[in-house]
């Protein structure tokens, strides 16, 4: 490949990378569809990270990819939505916090996980054969570098 063709490639795909940043950023503020409850991106990503079961804090905010002050906010706020409950342990110094999905956040985060797999798998389908067999392999990939950006 000459040196011209790479400068074009490396401009066509710095372009497509700052398309889906702008498409994620843009993704992260709106609701998350499928059912009657409105969730955001970031909503949706916390409680994907809690899961179904009890966890402190910091392994939400790990799970999630936040820092522990972002996590204890979003935390606060689903919290106060019916969606989480904080538990401070009793046994201790009364420090440590571990949270729990409510049944309405377990159902919540049911129906947003119903939607979001069906998306994706729209998304699968409407690529070629040959986009499929890489898509993977070049999103990890991405992922793994977009913390340096």
């Amino acid at each position: 490949m000459s040196s011209r063709n790479n400068e074009q490639s490396q401009a066509e795909f710095g372009a497509a990378l700052d398309e889906l940043w702008r498409a994620v950023l843009r993704a992260t503020g709106r609701g998350v569809p499928g059912g009657a409850t409105e969730l955001t991106l970031s909503q949706f990503n916390m409680l994907s990270a809690l899961g179904e079961g009890r966890s402190k804090v910091t392994e939400v905010a790990a799970a999630a990819d936040v820092a522990p002050p972002t996590a204890t906010r979003a935390l606060r706020a689903l919290e106060i939505r019916g969606f989480v409950e904080r538990r401070r342990n009793a046994a201790g110094d009364g420090r440590h916090v571990t949270v729990v999905l409510t049944p309405e956040g377990s159902k919540v985060l049911a129906e947003k996980t119903a939607w979001v797999k069906a998306r994706q798998r729209q998304i699968f389908e409407s690529l070629t054969v040959a986009q499929r067999r890489t898509a993977a392999q070049t999103l990890r990939a991405i992922a793994d570098d977009i913390h340096e950006l």
